[in-house]
């Protein structure tokens, strides 16, 4: 008579361990259908496009790196160009794809001094790890390894961030006639983010 209590407690003890250890098989009985899909906090394109990703390394990187915005730092903004400045050449941001996308107004402009500034405005591109940016002989690159062509690409530098306005130097001595596009690469990922045309 005093065993069954204890027959019952070992049956239920016993229960509640295999409802623990076979959790991850039924829990979806408990979800909401949004809860089950992979990426949730990103569009549905950009879902389909990590998804079909074969690297899966590579996508959950790219897809963590895309939440976070790194505004450009306030000491690091640039001021305002000179009124005496000469604009050299123009040119708009755009991205490949739903992934690695990019906008804002690329600028060269000569200064009084003949120094030569790139300035980005109204700028935004994807986050993704160790953002670059290059010049490249290419108009349109889509990949790293298309980014020099008769012309080595030059490296111009870092972004200092993946959203809001900045401005380079680029040496006096380069010849920026040889150069077709500005292009941002992750370096991490060694992908093309945003390309734009020189015109």
């Amino acid at each position: 008579m005093h065993r069954r209590p204890r027959w019952t407690l070992l049956t239920f003890g016993a229960l509640i361990v295999l409802a623990l250890f076979t959790f991850p098989a039924w829990r979806t009985l408990f979800m909401r259908p949004e809860e089950g899909l992979p990426f949730p906090l990103t569009s549905a394109e950009r879902r389909e496009l990590l998804v079909r990703m074969p690297n899966r390394a590579l996508a959950a990187t790219m897809y963590f790196s895309s939440l976070t915005a790194l505004p450009v730092p306030t000491e690091q903004r640039p001021v305002a160009i000179p009124p005496d400045a000469q604009i050299i050449l123009t040119a708009r941001f755009t991205g490949l794809d739903a992934l690695r996308s990019a906008r804002g107004n690329v600028t060269f402009y000569r200064l009084a001094d003949d120094t030569v500034l790139l300035r980005f405005d109204d700028f935004e591109v994807t986050n993704a790890p160790q953002l670059t940016v290059y010049l490249s002989s290419d108009d349109a690159p889509q990949s790293v390894q298309e980014l020099g062509g008769i012309v080595p690409e030059f490296s111009v530098g870092e972004l200092r961030g993946n959203l809001g306005s900045q401005q380079f130097i680029i040496p006096r001595e380069l010849r920026l006639e040889r150069y077709r596009s500005v292009v941002i690469v992750s370096e991490g990922l060694q992908m093309i983010y945003g390309v734009a045309r020189l015109r």
